[in-house]
C-alpha cells in the first residue's frame, strides 16, 4: 500500500500550537497591527540577537533578501562568483541588479568548493555569494579571506542555514549580508511568505531598510531614495517570534 507522507504537515504544525496561533492572529487583529510595528521589530531584534549581527531587516522573502542585498552592493558589469547548485533565486538576484554571474564547482557536501574561487576571479569581479545548503556551512575563513584579499563583497545565503554555524559563528555573520527565508518549509516557517538580511554595517542596514520601504527610513515623508515595497508583515513575524518560544 502506498502512503503519501507530506513534506511539513501544515495543518497538524497548526493543530499542536493552535491555542497560541489563535493568539497571535487575535491580537494583530484586534489591534490592526499590520505593518511595521511592534512584532516586526521584536522579532529583527531576536533575529540579530541569535545570529549575532547588530542589524536583521525583514523583508517579503528571501528571494528579496538576496536581491535587496545584490542591488545595494553591485552594479550592472560586475561579476559575482557563486554556485550553480542553489535556487535560482541566488542567480537571480546577480542578474536583476544587471550583474553577471560567474558559477563554480561545489564540494561532496554540495556547497561552494573555496579552492575553485580564486580560478575564477577577473578584474571584474565584485562579489561572491556562498551558499549554505541544507544546514551545513561553507568554508567561510577561506571564502572570507579571499574576498579580503581581492576586495570582494560577501553576501550569505543562509536561507537554507537558520542556526547553522561555522567555527562556532553563526551562518549569515561574516559577510557585508546574510540572508534567510521564512517560506513554510524551511526550519523556522511562517504561514506564508518572509524573508530577513542580516548585516553589521550600519551604513549598509540603512540603505537597505530604505530599499525595502520605498526609500524611507524614519519618516513616512522623507524619500531617501527610489525602493521597493517588500516589508515582512506584522502578523508572519508574529507568528515567527512565537514558534521558537
Amino acid at each position: 500500500m502506498a502512503y503519501k507522507v507530506r513534506f511539513v504537515n501544515y495543518p497538524k504544525q497548526y493543530q499542536q500550537h493552535k491555542k497560541e496561533f489563535d493568539g497571535v492572529f487575535e491580537e494583530i487583529m484586534s489591534g490592526g497591527d499590520f505593518i511595521m510595528r511592534r512584532h516586526l521589530e521584536e522579532f529583527e531584534k531576536n533575529i540579530a540577537e541569535y545570529v549575532g549581527v547588530k542589524h536583521a531587516i525583514g523583508v517579503n522573502t528571501g528571494t528579496d533578501a538576496l536581491y535587496l542585498s545584490a542591488q545595494a552592493l553591485f552594479k550592472p558589469g560586475d561579476e559575482v562568483i557563486t554556485v550553480a547548485h542553489t535556487f535560482v533565486a541566488t542567480v537571480g538576484a546577480i542578474v536583476q541588479c544587471g550583474a553577471k554571474p560567474v558559477l563554480v564547482d561545489v564540494k561532496d557536501d554540495f556547497n561552494m568548493d573555496a579552492d575553485k574561487i580564486e580560478k575564477a576571479i577577473t578584474p571584474r569581479t565584485k562579489g561572491i555569494i556562498p551558499v549554505h545548503l541544507n544546514g551545513h556551512a561553507c568554508q567561510m575563513d577561506k571564502i572570507m579571506a579571499i574576498a579580503k584579499r581581492y576586495n570582494l563583497r560577501v553576501i550569505e545565503d543562509a536561507a537554507q542555514a537558520l542556526g547553522a554555524q561555522f567555527k562556532g559563528k553563526r551562518c549569515a555573520s561574516f559577510g557585508d549580508t546574510g540572508i534567510f527565508s521564512f517560506y513554510p518549509a524551511k526550519m523556522l516557517g511562517t504561514a506564508g511568505d518572509g524573508g530577513m538580511i542580516c548585516t553589521n554595517d550600519d551604513r549598509l542596514a540603512r540603505t537597505l531598510r530604505a530599499f525595502r520601504d520605498n526609500g524611507r527610513v524614519e519618516s513616512v515623508e522623507v524619500i531617501e531614495c527610489f525602493g521597493w515595497c517588500t516589508r515582512l508583515d506584522n502578523l508572519h513575524a508574529a507568528i515567527l517570534n512565537m514558534k521558537p518560544s
